[in-house]
């Protein structure tokens, strides 16, 4: 998700974050240094909050409003709305 206008509140884990950005690109990431998961974070370059989704522990109110680098998106991406779903892991 992201969001030039949102701001964050660490409940705790602040101090585990470690950002990481590509040399000669805007390519940023965040993630914890003891597991490695996607973390929030604020771009250097435009001031974006990025919060991955699945760092949230709590429901997700908005909706997306956007699909972003579309021209790019992979061959099969379009028919993945008919694919069957597992509430887990598939057995």
């Amino acid at each position: 998700m992201f969001s030039s206008t949102a701001q964050i509140t660490w409940l705790s884990g602040e101090e585990k974050r470690t950002q990481f950005q590509l040399a000669g690109s805007r390519h940023e990431k965040c993630f914890c240094s003891t597991c490695g998961s996607a973390m929030p974070f604020r771009q250097a370059h435009g001031g974006v909050l990025v919060v991955p989704a699945g760092s949230l522990d709590s429901a997700v109110k908005i909706q997306p409003n956007a699909h972003i680098c579309y021209a790019s998106r992979a061959d099969w991406e379009d028919g993945l709305a008919s694919l069957e779903r597992f509430d887990g892991l598939p057995e």
